[in-house]
């Protein structure tokens, strides 16, 4: 995964160039600095994305594997989960288990919000725990879970402005067109020289002949 996003950094960081360089003449095109920006925003999200992977990796084996609960969760047992819109822990009841899939759905209790997690990332709830700090262990793996939950959302928009990339390229390639017919295109008159229209030559031959 690491050698795929890299190999995306590049191409789009190539491609940042490229806009650039059309806008070092077109500096007031609309489609161009809105192309820009977005290459700018998806080379940050993939810069975050490849610094984000080595240290979940080194999470997972160094919390995850040595901190699997041994407890055994069922239907209607209270707990603590990882709400991942902010990566903290609130009490919650499970509503489902999943064990083909290896799943929980979970809802936070006073809250209503839903979440689908694994049940070992699932932590006693705090009367049965007697409010016990978190070891470092298992803090590791409370973070692992958030920088992952991130890195999707991440992905996710890169996948977005992937599409709108995709729709401001077909309008750059219009505007490069465009550029090349005005530079390229003969003028009518047999006295115009090219890249000068055809209006332009008719008024200097006007202007030339004798009164």
């Amino acid at each position: 995964i690491s050698e795929d996003l890299a190999k995306q950094l590049a191409s789009y960081k190539t491609q940042l160039q490229q806009v650039e360089a059309a806008l070092s003449g077109n500096g007031e095109n609309e489609d161009l600095l809105k192309l820009k920006k977005d290459l700018q925003e998806v080379i940050e999200l993939t810069k975050d994305l490849l610094s984000t992977q080595p240290s979940e990796t080194l999470a997972s084996s160094d919390g995850f594997a040595s901190t699997q609960p041994t407890h055994s969760w069922k239907v209607g047992d209270k707990c603590m989960a990882i709400w991942s819109e902010d990566g903290q822990c609130y009490e919650a009841e499970i509503e489902e288990i999943d064990e083909e899939n290896g799943t929980a759905a979970i809802t936070f209790a006073g809250y209503g919000n839903a979440e689908v997690t694994p049940p070992l990332n699932l932590k006693p709830a705090k009367e049965d725990s007697g409010n016990k700090p978190m070891s470092k262990k298992e803090m590791i793996a409370q973070q692992c879970e958030y920088k992952k939950k991130k890195a999707l959302k991440k992905a996710q928009r890169i996948k977005e402005l992937g599409r709108e990339r995709k729709d401001q390229k077909v309008k750059w390639q219009q505007f490069n067109n465009r550029v090349k017919r005005n530079i390229f295109a003969s003028p009518e008159s047999m006295t115009g020289k090219v890249g000068v229209g055809t209006y332009t030559s008719k008024y200097n031959v006007r202007h030339l002949m004798p009164q």
